[in-house]
């Protein structure tokens, strides 16, 4: 599993999860591929966001499985 963590304090501009855009899910899914290449590993992969809402007393964690999945290009 690869899981993006994103943080934020306020969700005026919406809720964290929503700042993992294609751009990031490209990035993590190159990363993830170089790194199970790298380490000639035969697995699937998962990728999970983790959603942190902190205010002055508590944080509010969502956690979204297999938020997005890779392309595949034929």
């Amino acid at each position: 599993m690869v899981a993006e963590v994103k943080t934020r304090s306020t969700n005026y501009f919406g809720e964290p999860e929503t700042f993992v855009n294609k751009q990031k899910q490209r990035h993590l899914i190159k990363a993830a591929g170089a790194y199970i290449d790298k380490n000639k590993l035969n697995l699937e992969v998962r990728f999970d966001i983790v959603s942190v809402l902190k205010s002055a007393d508590a944080f509010k964690v969502h956690h979204i499985e297999n938020a997005f999945y890779p392309i595949v290009n034929k």
